[in-house]
């Protein structure tokens, strides 16, 4: 069975002293945000790696399969996860919520921590009464109406800057297979021609991407699949089978088998809880 994640948060919050590597990839259904204090982190996801720097906050959505592969000394941060469909429920502008469906970051701007008080939303989602919660709600509301309404801002710098090593010289490798899965996971790929993206073996490629990214090459293929169909789901007036086969399922039938076992839900009912 697939060594995948698929987790489910609803409106949650963490304060991390420091963050630690998720040792493994997942995903979700929420809208996710993350905040450095100070520090910074670095991300694998939607199949490149991302840098996220102290002061600095990138909102995206969690189904796109990500995981913390490094982080600063010192790093702290928090994490904060919103169901989607409150999000889709605000009435944000198009723009926004396409970049967001479409696996995309969405950075605030630099002022973003002088406007909002992360630290005491954290505090408070942890257990929040009940007027607390009606609160936090309108503010996050707030929060994603402030952001959306912002011109996209510079994009901070995420290249991730290599050094000298056996683990970054993995990481890069293990970087363009991912990236290579991203673009081209409609076609029916095999282990071997993923490897062969990076320059590898697939014997040296399969362990190499799993000691760093927890999951083997075709769970991860599988779940960037599965991550394409939700959005479809969503976004679409698609016929199931037509999701299946444009997100790189043989057929209707793996694809619901797939479904249902990852996300714990059929593709139709998944689209009517999801739209409210």
């Amino acid at each position: 069975m697939p060594d995948v994640r698929f987790e489910t948060f609803g409106l949650n919050a963490r304060l991390h002293r420091p963050p630690v590597p998720m040792g493994g990839i997942h995903h979700h259904s929420e809208v996710e945000l993350n905040y450095v204090f100070r520090g910074g982190i670095t991300y694998l996801h939607r199949g490149s790696m991302r840098r996220l720097e102290a002061k600095r906050l990138a909102v995206f959505w969690g189904s796109t399969p990500h995981t913390l592969v490094a982080v600063d000394p010192g790093t702290e941060m928090a994490w904060i996860t919103v169901p989607l469909a409150w999000v889709w429920s605000w009435g944000l502008p198009e723009r926004f919520v396409r970049e967001l469906m479409e696996g995309n970051w969405w950075y605030a701007p630099g002022n973003f921590g002088e406007r909002f008080n992360v630290r005491a939303w954290v505090k408070e989602l942890r257990s929040p009464t009940r007027p607390q919660q009606r609160r936090l709600l309108l503010e996050l509301e707030a929060c994603f109406l402030w952001l959306a309404d912002q011109e996209l801002p510079d994009t901070p710098d995420t290249a991730v800057r290599w050094s000298e090593g056996e683990s970054t010289a993995g990481l890069q490798k293990v970087e363009r297979m991912a990236r290579f899965m991203a673009e081209r996971f409609q076609e029916d790929l095999t282990v071997a021609a993923i490897a062969r993206a990076a320059n590898l073996h697939p014997n040296y490629a399969m362990p190499l991407f799993r000691r760093h990214c927890g999951v083997t090459i075709r769970d991860y293929l599988l779940q960037y699949r599965m991550t394409h169909a939700q959005r479809l789901l969503l976004t679409t007036d698609q016929k199931v089978i037509d999701v299946a086969l444009a997100s790189g399922f043989s057929s209707q039938s793996s694809f619901y088998a797939a479904f249902v076992r990852l996300v714990k839900d059929t593709p139709q009912a998944f689209r009517r809880r999801m739209e409210g």
